[in-house]
């Protein structure tokens, strides 16, 4: 609870419908770690340390505010990183850099995608000595700090100010780093086509529109290729899975009608494996480069007939990641 004190300060800040007695005690909860030129961290302090959070500069600037004590007498519940470009904050934070004349900033909270992150930063250039316009800009990073500290920020927001000063709101793109979600009973459907194609390797598509998920099962073309083509096909539908190219594009063209989209290619290891082997990597990225941006991969393991695990497999920073897929109970 604020003090007598406290609440003649923050007047104002307590009047506004975002912020409150509550809201300004989460602006005391934030530390906000400050790492940019001297001109705009000193300007996103001054901001920050008037509106009640505690500021840390990599060089201490005097200016307005400098002196002010924190908010609140125990330590920050929550920290706070502001970098230049490129650098990625581990958990919530800003992200400035220059781009083209503009000046652009990012602010990710701790659900953000990194991915995602690094692929807005990735054009931008660290952010040089701005002089007047540096007050512009970290009066901005102070805004998507406090709206981070206040619960008002998505997970991904951008900004960015050109030269002439207008301000723009930048729309975070379409994560692909994360896998989807998909109901429990489109999960058990999953399991009961790939366990149908037991003992050999099963496989499926995952389509999607808005939130809605629907499963396509597909044919192991492995065996008829192996056949027709050893050297070419060396393994056998045991081991590996393909799709037919004619079903595949038929798939495609139903699902273009639909409006829909490929989320995910499934597939099962019958043999035990948890993993998205080496061969699945070579089929799915067999340049270095993933052969459908976008879309993920799920691998769902076998034992003994039944269904033992199951994980994804993302591609993120040049390489899959691997995420556990939680399977429905009596899969």
């Amino acid at each position: 609870m604020l003090t007598e004190a406290q609440i003649q300060r923050y007047a104002r800040q307590l009047l506004l419908r975002d912020v409150g007695e509550r809201g300004q005690q989460a602006l005391g909860a934030v530390r906000v770690d400050v790492q940019l030129p001297d001109d705009v961290a000193s300007a996103a302090a001054a901001y920050l340390r008037a509106g009640g959070t505690e500021v840390r500069l990599a060089s201490e600037v005097p200016g307005a505010w400098a002196g002010t004590a924190p908010l609140l007498e125990s330590a920050p519940e929550h920290d706070l990183e502001v970098l230049a470009a490129p650098g990625v904050p581990e958990r919530a934070g800003v992200v400035v850099g220059a781009h083209g004349g503009a000046q652009v900033l990012w602010s990710i909270g701790e659900d953000g995608c990194r991915g995602c992150l690094r692929g807005v930063t990735r054009p931008l250039a660290p952010p040089a000595g701005m002089g007047t316009a540096g007050v512009q800009v970290g009066s901005l990073v102070a805004l998507l700090a406090q709206r981070r500290a206040l619960g008002l920020a998505s997970a991904l927001e951008g900004v960015e100010v050109s030269e002439t000063g207008t301000l723009s709101t930048l729309v975070a793109p379409a994560c692909t780093h994360r896998p989807p979600v998909v109901p429990g009973s489109v999960l058990a459907e999953l399991v009961l086509h790939l366990a149908a194609a037991l003992p050999d390797e099963g496989c499926a598509v995952l389509l999607g529109r808005d939130e809605a998920v629907r499963l396509v099962p597909m044919e192991n073309a492995q065996a008829t290729h192996h056949a027709r083509d050893p050297a070419a096909f060396p393994r056998s539908a045991r081991a590996a899975f393909s799709l037919e190219p004619r079903a595949w594009l038929a798939l495609l063209r139903e699902a273009d009608r639909a409006g829909e989209h490929v989320l995910a290619i499934a597939h099962s290891h019958p043999d035990g494996g948890e993993h998205f082997s080496a061969e699945d990597r070579r089929w799915a990225a067999p340049d270095g480069h993933p052969l459908l941006p976008g879309v993920v991969h799920l691998v769902v393991a076998f034992r003994q007939g039944r269904p033992w695990s199951a994980r994804w497999a993302v591609w993120t920073d040049g390489d899959f990641l691997e995420v556990d897929c939680l399977l429905p109970r009596g899969s």
